[in-house]
């Protein structure tokens, strides 16, 4: 798409510029305008967007996720180039030179050029190199299931923006049924004091009130734009603000709460992607330990040369390859320091991850708490939501029987019963997403249509 795009717009450049006069370079630009739009257009968003279609929209483009994967790279990149210090290192070297040799010198020539290509190898270093090795492998896995750790975050984040759009809609509709019945009080009292049936002091509240419900519709309105432009940062289309939403069926709002939360504590100890990378930090601290532990120890190397020259000369030889031992004696407390530092780093990734895992420990029980609060909340919420419901019928019902009642009243009590009712249902909805990512599960994996939101291969490329 992207070369047809190119050719495209080389042609209706051109037919523009009047250099493509030929009837066919005009046909192919009129054929190919289309495929410029589709290719210049982005995707746009469905008539009803729904929770399954944002959560299949996180992508790894997003600059959360971009900054998880530039991490794993430069940390590969960090392996590679620990893996390049013992490696095969090779080169040539030239040299043109002229000179005046000495009248004792068996050669009189003057050139005196050569060229050389040599192999250096680190056999053998008593195990500083694996050391090494070690603790980047191990610093790659842990910056890997940071990744996983963002990936539920971005995931957890897309659900929070659509709750406020939701919860935005509704409350605008909140307000704005607020502010028609104040508006009719406001209207009804202007007219009784027309006729002198209402001093102008209370005609001045009804209006006082009518301007405040005003003030709360705009805020409303205001809301619902801003929630809808967060919404569409987190799945990487900013600026192009969805419109209508549909409100998702929670199943998971129906998963029993246990008595204790035993079981999610060891859940999370073994799945946590958290607890993972600390317990990798750990290790490639460690490691790094053992590779400053090991600093002191003999380098055995190997080296080889094949040269040419352009004069004969007694130290000049055509091959050389041999084995040399380089045996530290004194570093000048260098190696020292180092065991030092890495040992503070070891004791430092420790207590971290000891921190860590009391962190989520915390969290759960808070997180399993809300949960029993809000399960209760959605009760009481439940029961008011139907009360609401039949005292609006039975206005309504007084009101078409022309019998005095309170129907615009019913219907702002319905309308805010109704909002309570989804404010609580998506609350409880965010807290069980979050344990899920606690507990080092995909965050809302039944309501995506694929359980990664992004490619393996984006993490599980070679390096």
């Amino acid at each position: 798409m992207s070369l047809l795009y190119g050719v495209a717009r080389k042609a209706v450049s051109d037919s523009v510029n009047g250099c493509c006069r030929r009837p066919a370079g005009i046909l192919l630009a009129l054929l190919c305008l289309p495929f410029i739009a589709q290719a210049a257009e982005p995707e746009d968003w469905p008539d009803i967007l729904s929770l399954d279609y944002a959560l299949s929209q996180a992508s790894h483009e997003h600059p959360q996720l971009q900054i998880a994967v530039a991490r794993i790279d430069q940390q590969r990149a960090s392996v590679a180039a620990t893996e390049a210090q013992t490696g095969l290192q090779s080169g040539i070297a030239a040299r043109l030179r002229w000179v005046e040799p000495p009248a004792i010198a068996p050669d009189q020539s003057q050139d005196d050029h050569s060229l050389s290509l040599y192999v250096d190898k680190v056999l053998y270093d008593f195990g500083r190199s694996a050391a090494q090795l070690a603790a980047g492998e191990a610093a790659t896995l842990s910056v890997e299931q940071r990744y996983r750790e963002a990936e539920n975050r971005h995931r957890l984040a897309i659900l929070a923006a659509y709750f406020d759009v939701l919860l935005a809609d509704q409350a605008y509709a909140r307000d704005n049924e607020d502010m028609s019945m104040f508006y009719v009080r406001a209207d009804r009292a202007s007219q009784r004091n027309e006729l002198g049936q209402l001093s102008d002091i209370e005609l001045l509240e009804q209006r006082s009130q009518y301007q405040e419900s005003r003030v709360r519709r705009y805020r409303s309105s205001v809301a619902q734009r801003t929630t809808r432009a967060q919404l569409a940062n987190v799945l990487n289309r900013p600026g192009r603000l969805p419109r209508d939403l549909e409100e998702p069926k929670l199943d998971i709002l129906q998963r029993a709460i246990p008595d204790d939360t035993q079981a999610w504590l060891s859940e999370a100890e073994e799945n946590n992607p958290l607890l993972a990378a600390y317990r990798l930090r750990v290790e490639a601290a460690t490691a790094q330990l053992d590779a400053a532990s090991a600093s002191d120890n003999p380098t055995l190397l190997g080296s080889a040369e094949v040269s040419r020259y352009s004069r004969e000369l007694g130290s000049n030889d055509n091959w050389r390859a041999g084995v040399s031992v380089d045996v530290p004696l004194t570093t000048g407390g260098r190696s020292q320091a180092e065991r030092a530092k890495r040992r503070a780093e070891v004791a430092a990734a420790r207590a971290e991850l000891e921190q860590q895992r009391r962190d989520i420990r915390q969290a759960i029980m808070e997180t399993w708490g809300e949960l029993q609060s809000l399960k209760v909340t959605r009760d009481q919420v439940q029961a008011e939501t139907e009360f609401r419901d039949l005292y609006l019928d039975r206005s309504r019902a007084l009101y078409e029987m022309e019998v005095k009642s309170d129907l615009g009243d019913a219907m702002v009590k319905t309308t805010a019963a109704r909002y309570q009712m989804m404010k609580t249902d998506l609350m409880m909805g965010l807290a069980w997403a979050r344990l899920e990512a606690l507990l080092g599960r995909t965050v809302f994996a039944e309501h995506s249509a694929t359980p990664s939101a992004v490619s393996s291969a984006q993490v599980e490329k070679n390096p």
